[in-house]
């Protein structure tokens, strides 16, 4: 069976009625309705699975019509009667939309690349959905209700996002020019490499800009009605501080533990949401990622009906795996430089020596590479396949995945961590760490000349890193933990 999508191929038939009409899985290219085809009704006909290629819409009519799974590609949309349509699952790439007309459109899980949207007066119901790399100018949301949007190296100009219903947005890489937000939303919103500072905010019928001290009086409101995500929020992308937030987590998971499990389930969803946000996009120091991940591990989620224990681990299994494959740069390396982590090295030998000589031998490059002293102490062995566990400082044991990824695999156990600072805290108070090297050692990674080829090295951040033969050698033998 044949895995090529085949579509019917739609042709004028001089009706300027094709209205209920099945034209599903119909491609539709090289159309003008501007110039070359009169303006035709498409009044709910159904265009499920339906490819639109170089079509250049005019005064069509789309009310009640169905664009499900639907891919449009170089199109153009003007002063079109959208109106009452619904689209969902369907992807825009480079798409201009023009003074059209919108009459409770519903918009659902659909994806916006390269589109510019201008003198939009949309009124919508918008959920899920994705703009990248896109221009809305001049645009009002009135009496729309929007959510979870995401916008990513997207620019906005002189459009009104507050009269309306719009929580949980998410920017990254955007420019955000005259620009108005409500404030019954913004605490909700998450932003990255994106300046927020000219955003106006409709605040108690005036107009004001986004700083704390304009805001203050609400944010400390934000606790006592339990928006704990929105408070720990403000604090990451509008104070930048990081103090106590892991505290305000398990606080958070504990209170809401005890509400009525609509209110919790997107209370706690939001907070987890954020905190994978932030997290992905590397702006929260390890030593916070570490306590959180630990109190996550440790919380009890049974307490929780199936359904919700469903929804909060797996948004706790992305965090995790955020760690467990190394998505993480330089700074966040460079934040654990007061920490003392674990690598454990399980060996392919049943001689303890030679064990000893080769994750040592491994460790003391590593040291060199990164120009700092030798600084490690062995604190538990077990027999076998010999399983050797160090304390290392945090920084070196961060850059062992990111030098080495290509060559082995490095598991985080971030819970087993905690209980063996427990165990071994004497022991680890005893470890000294330069702090003073730490700068140099992320410079020394990138001043490290030679080809990644030899190695099997591709990472994007430190491919100047090159091993030695030697230790080529002992990752053969070897398999690393953390």
């Amino acid at each position: 069976m044949s895995g090529i999508m085949r579509y019917n191929k739609f042709t004028h038939n001089g009706s300027l009625s094709r209205e209920k009409e099945n034209l599903t899985y119909t491609l539709f290219e090289k159309l003008d309705f501007i110039h070359d085809l009169p303006k035709i009704s498409f009044f709910r006909s159904d265009f499920r699975g339906s490819r639109f290629v170089n079509v250049s819409f005019h005064k069509n009519n789309f009310d009640r019509a169905d664009f499900i799974s639907a891919i449009f590609e170089n199109c153009l949309f003007t002063d079109v009667d959208i109106a009452a349509c619904e689209m969902k699952n369907c992807y825009f790439n480079n798409c201009n939309f023009t003074l059209n007309n919108y009459a409770d459109t519903s918009i659902q899980e659909c994806t916006f690349v390269n589109c510019i949207f201008e003198d939009e007066k949309f009124l919508v119901n918008m959920k899920n959905c994705t703009f990248i790399n896109c221009t809305l100018k001049n645009c009002t949301f009135e009496r729309s209700t929007t959510e979870r949007m995401e916008f990513t190296d997207c620019e906005i100009f002189k459009t009104n996002l507050a009269t309306m219903h719009a929580e949980n947005y998410s920017f990254k890489s955007c420019v955000l020019e005259e620009v108005s937000l409500g404030i019954s939303y913004i605490f909700g919103y998450k932003f990255y490499k994106t300046d927020i500072s000219r955003l106006d905010v409709l605040y108690r019928g005036n107009t004001v800009k986004m700083n704390v001290d304009n805001f203050s009086e609400y944010i400390i409101e934000l606790l006592p009605q339990q928006r704990f995500s929105e408070f720990i929020n403000v604090n990451i992308f509008l104070i930048r501080n990081f103090d106590g937030i892991a505290d305000q987590i398990s606080k958070a998971l504990d209170e809401l533990s005890k509400i009525n499990n609509t209110t919790r389930k997107l209370e706690i969803t939001n907070l987890l949401e954020m905190f994978l946000f932030y997290f992905l996009n590397n702006q929260l120091p390890y030593k916070l990622v570490s306590k959180v991940l630990t109190i996550l591990d440790e919380f009890d989620w049974t307490i929780f009906p199936f359904e919700e224990q469903l929804l909060y681990k797996s948004v706790h299994k992305k965090i995790e795996m955020t760690m467990n494959n190394f998505h993480y740069d330089d700074s966040f390396i460079e934040s654990a430089a007061g920490e003392t982590l674990f690598v454990t090295f399980r060996c392919k030998t049943d001689d303890y020596e030679e064990a000893l000589k080769i994750s040592s031998e491994l460790l003391d490059e590593l040291h060199v590479k990164l120009g700092l002293e030798k600084n490690y102490k062995l604190i538990q062995r077990e027999k076998g396949s010999w399983i050797l566990t160090f304390a290392v400082v945090g920084t070196v044991a961060l850059m062992i995945p990111k030098m080495l990824h290509d060559c082995s695999k490095v598991f985080f156990d971030l819970a087993l961590k905690q209980k063996m600072y427990k165990k071994y805290g004497r022991i680890i108070d005893n470890l000294p760490i330069d702090y003073n090297n730490i700068p140099k050692t992320l410079e020394n990674v990138n001043l490290v000349t030679n080809s990644t080829t030899k190695a099997g090295i591709t990472n994007p951040t430190f491919d100047n890193v090159v091993l030695t033969e030697a230790v080529n050698e002992i990752l053969n033998q070897i398999d690393i933990g953390a």
